[in-house]
């Protein structure tokens, strides 16, 4: 059974606007980035909180799991903004449908299809060019960040697949970050971090951070993974890194190199083999 079209135009919508992520979060100047991952989670799960409604016992624990491995991302991710260039950081953040196929095939027993191990490998060469031709000298502490913040919207996404199931969006999307928010916090106060005394302009980049790639993007996928496995869905965030580096070139001045959009060409060429139609719009049975 194909999907919607109208969770087609969803996932192009929230494909849009996590791009713009990297560089709103270096828009949030001198805030920590556990700060502003805390900010973001919170602002979220306020402005949907009139549409949630109960959910059972399993989903809820679910949920607060997930919610932590959404911490771990927005923490680690946007420390990473910090180390490296967004291009960077965002190539090694994408590489979460390399983890979510493999923990589907080791774990859950859902191995993907082959094309789309064959999609995900043509990107990752596409990844790998990319990276070397933007002309930034390697961080391993940005690397490691990025990485790991990828490894932890694998797993995110996965258990989001499993909740929407029987959750509604909005009920999902606000206790997600609820609970995202509630496993920050205690962090930011240990470590001492000042949650306010921010400029105007600060506030504006952390409520855009939440009305765009939280609400549009993050809630947008996790509304498609009703009806596309998250493997295949987060095999298309690997388009992420151009938009990111469009954006990154415009406002920031983060010029890519020929060799760097050459390896973005290869990626997009992997990701529409990936997410084929027969593997990502077609819901899957069983």
């Amino acid at each position: 059974m194909a999907v919607p079209r109208h969770v087609v135009a969803t996932i192009v919508i929230a494909l849009l606007a996590i791009s713009s992520a990297g560089v709103l979060v270096r828009g949030t100047g001198d805030a920590h980035p556990l700060v502003v991952a805390f900010w973001r989670a919170l602002a979220a799960a306020l402005l949907l909180a009139p549409t949630v409604r109960s959910v059972r016992r399993a989903d809820a624990a679910r949920i607060a799991i997930a919610g932590l491995l959404l911490a771990i991302h927005f923490g680690t991710w946007f420390a990473s903004l910090h180390a490296t260039t967004i291009l960077r950081s965002t190539l090694l953040v994408t590489l979460a449908p390399v983890w979510a196929g493999a923990i589907e095939a080791v774990v859950l027993k859902r191995p993907p299809p082959r094309h789309f191990w064959i999609g995900v490998g043509v990107a990752m060469a596409g990844v790998a060019i990319l990276g070397n031709g933007e002309g930034a000298a390697p961080s391993l502490k940005g690397d490691v960040l990025a990485l790991v913040g990828g490894l932890a919207g694998a797993g995110y996404f996965l258990l989001g697949r499993k909740v929407r199931e029987h959750v509604a969006i909005g009920t999902y999307a606000s206790l997600v970050c609820a609970a995202a928010a509630v496993s920050l916090l205690p962090v930011v106060l240990t470590a001492d971090l000042p949650l306010t005394g921010f400029d105007t302009r600060t506030w504006a980049f952390i409520g855009a951070l939440a009305l765009g790639p939280q609400l549009l993007g993050h809630s947008g996928i996790n509304y498609a993974l009703r009806w596309v496995p998250a493997a295949r869905l987060t095999s298309l965030t690997l388009l992420e890194p151009v938009g990111a580096a469009l954006l990154a070139w415009a406002f920031l001045g983060e010029v890519p190199s020929a060799l760097a959009w050459l390896g973005s060409g290869i990626a997009v060429v992997g990701i529409l083999i990936a997410a084929s139609p027969r593997s990502v719009f077609d819901r899957q049975r069983g």
